[in-house]
Formats: C-alpha cells, sequence, structure tokens
C-alpha cells in the first residue's frame, strides 16, 4: 500500500477506537447507575460488553502499531 493509504488506514482505525472507548465508558457509567441508583443485578450483562469493547480496542491499537512500524520501514 501507498503512504497515503496507510496513513488514512491508521486515522480510520484510531477514530474507531475512540469510539470503542468512549462506549466503554458509557457502558460502565450504565453500571455504576444500574448498581447504586436502582440495585438492580442487570449491571452484569453490560460487564462482557465492556470486556469486547476493552479487549477489541487493545488488538486494533496493537496492529495499529506493527502498521506503523511497517510504513515507517518503507
Amino acid at each position: 500500500m501507498e503512504s497515503t493509504e496507510w496513513k488514512k488506514k491508521i486515522a480510520d482505525y484510531k477514530r474507531f477506537i475512540m469510539t470503542l472507548l468512549i462506549f466503554s465508558s458509557y457502558l460502565y457509567i450504565g453500571t455504576l447507575i444500574s448498581l447504586y441508583e436502582y440495585g438492580t443485578a442487570t449491571y452484569m450483562y453490560l460487564y462482557p460488553l465492556i470486556g469486547a469493547a476493552l479487549i477489541t480496542a487493545f488488538l486494533m491499537t496493537m496492529k495499529i502499531r506493527k502498521w506503523q512500524r511497517l510504513s515507517a520501514d518503507k
């Protein structure tokens, strides 16, 4: 791929990672509200979603680092 294509792809991934992190924080706030305000056990359903979003963000960050090293080598 050309350098501009790498940069565009990396920028898109960075935006998606930020979206995942914001989504995870909203879900975490939802668990706090569910736990302390309503006193229900429905917050347990949000923890797997938070974990999946954070793991995906971490894996995408690792992929971006790999692409940046590859584009720097060329």
